[in-house]
């Protein structure tokens, strides 16, 4: 009875991953394509009961999961491993192998929505709770998600030794951070009813202080 059990969770295992495969580039192209109406979908979504929720995509956070691990794996094929791996100065000790600098790394993108999660909440005059924060949360992965794989994607960009590859991470990266904050603002304004300048204001100190933190993290891991 025991191997039957484990048999038919090995079987929906198997099913969920391998749905991952087609499902992965179709939320990919939906937050590209329309990232205000992905997370408007998440949030519509989240209203329905647990087993009709996100029939059609991945959970916003399984999408970002997903995508710092595919992140990850195009590094290692272009460039190898993160000096952070094969450091063993300070505290980057404590980061030895792939997997201990994915969830590092799925940590710090993951602030990102959580911050913003919680300035949502805020603003839209609601206390800061598991309850309330999960819609935002949700929201914010689907939001999240691209901006993190094309920052990886720009800093294994920047470690190869091409003039051309280098230039075109570094522009993709600003690019990433300049639509991630005006459609953060814009989605901001719609959700909480506040003016746009104000919704600015607020993406742009969510953004400055995330960024401090992880910038933090990274010097004393020695750039992850």
């Amino acid at each position: 009875m025991i191997f039957f059990h484990v048999l038919k969770s090995i079987d929906e295992l198997l099913y969920e991953l391998m749905t991952w495969l087609l499902f992965y580039p179709v939320t990919l192209w939906r937050a590209v394509r329309h990232p205000l109406g992905t997370m408007e979908y998440a949030r519509t979504e989240l209203q329905k009961k647990t087993s009709e929720q996100f029939r059609a995509t991945l959970r916003p956070p399984i999408f970002l999961f997903v995508t710092v691990i595919i992140a990850h794996l195009v590094e290692l094929q272009v460039v190898g491993d993160s000096p952070i791996v094969s450091s063993q100065d300070g505290l980057a000790d404590l980061i030895n192998d792939d997997t201990s600098l994915i969830i590092l790394r799925i940590m710090a993108f993951a602030l990102f929505p959580v911050a913003m999660a919680g300035i949502e909440t805020r603003l839209s005059g609601e206390r800061v709770n598991r309850d309330t924060l999960q819609q935002p949360f949700y929201a914010q992965c689907y939001l999240a998600a691209p901006v993190a794989l094309a920052l990886s994607l720009a800093s294994t960009a920047v470690r190869i030794s091409n003039s051309w590859i280098e230039d075109g991470g570094v522009a993709l990266a600003l690019a990433a951070i300049v639509s991630y904050i005006l459609t953060e603002a814009t989605w901001l304004a719609r959700v909480t009813r506040q003016g746009w300048t104000r919704a600015l204001a607020h993406t742009f100190g969510g953004f400055f202080i995330c960024s401090l933190i992880v910038a933090g993290m990274a010097a004393l891991l020695g750039g992850a």
